[in-house]
């Protein structure tokens, strides 16, 4: 099972619990907020975030008033460790087209790309990429 199918899977199965006024039948979340939530009137799912060791899928809940929506956060543990894979340096991104491809190298360089994208990704690096960070800024 992909990393995508455990996370549509769980969703669903939270979604269709959600839907029945049951708390979720997974993963770890505010029991208080789960109480206020079930007062609402709509709900619908927003994104999914992860961390190394679990997906935490987020519910909207929307009241009668206007207003900002109450979020119900659910952190399910992932059957394995979870892991970011940034794009490596070999890969090309054409901005006009959109189009991501890859680029020709020598096979000694390619196999030391290979080493230090293997090394970024199981090694040292990775849990960086789990910690939030500003948009970028265009000027």
């Amino acid at each position: 099972m992909t990393l995508r199918e455990f996370t549509n899977a769980t969703r669903r199965q939270i979604l269709e619990a959600l839907r029945h006024k049951q708390p979720p039948p997974v993963g770890h979340f505010n029991q208080k907020t789960f109480e206020e939530a079930m007062q609402m009137r709509e709900m619908q799912m927003s994104s999914a975030r992860y961390t190394p060791h679990s997906v935490i899928l987020e519910f909207l809940f929307w009241h009668d008033n206007p207003g900002a929506p109450l979020i119900l956060c659910v952190e399910v543990d992932t059957p394995e460790p979870v892991v970011f894979m940034p794009v490596p340096d070999w890969v090309q991104q054409d901005v006009w087209q959109g189009e991501v491809k890859g680029t020709f190298r020598l096979r000694s360089e390619a196999e030391r790309l290979i080493e230090a994208f293997r090394h970024q990704v199981l090694e040292c690096e990775n849990p960086d990429y789990f910690e939030e960070r500003p948009a970028p800024r265009r000027e």
